[in-house]
């Protein structure tokens, strides 16, 4: 994929993303409604961050090989 097809795609599902929480805004009854899109809005993006640092950290442990060398202690 290409850089610019990246940003599209970024471009894209945070237009999207904003305009769900929009229409969820509008939709839900008003005053129990901000508390319950605050609460949906508070998982949702803990989900995310959460997957986030699941790859970062499957990409961190591939990129460092795992040998018996370096496991090594007494070589300290």
């Amino acid at each position: 994929m290409s850089r610019i097809q990246k940003s599209m795609l970024g471009a894209f599902i945070g237009a999207s993303s904003a305009g769900m929480w929009l229409i969820v805004d509008l939709l839900l009854p008003e005053p129990i409604g901000d508390y319950l899109l605050f609460l949906i809005m508070g998982v949702v993006h803990t989900v995310i961050g959460w997957q986030i640092a699941r790859l970062a950290g499957k990409q961190k442990e591939s990129s460092s090989p795992k040998t018996s060398e370096s496991l090594k202690t007494s070589d300290i």
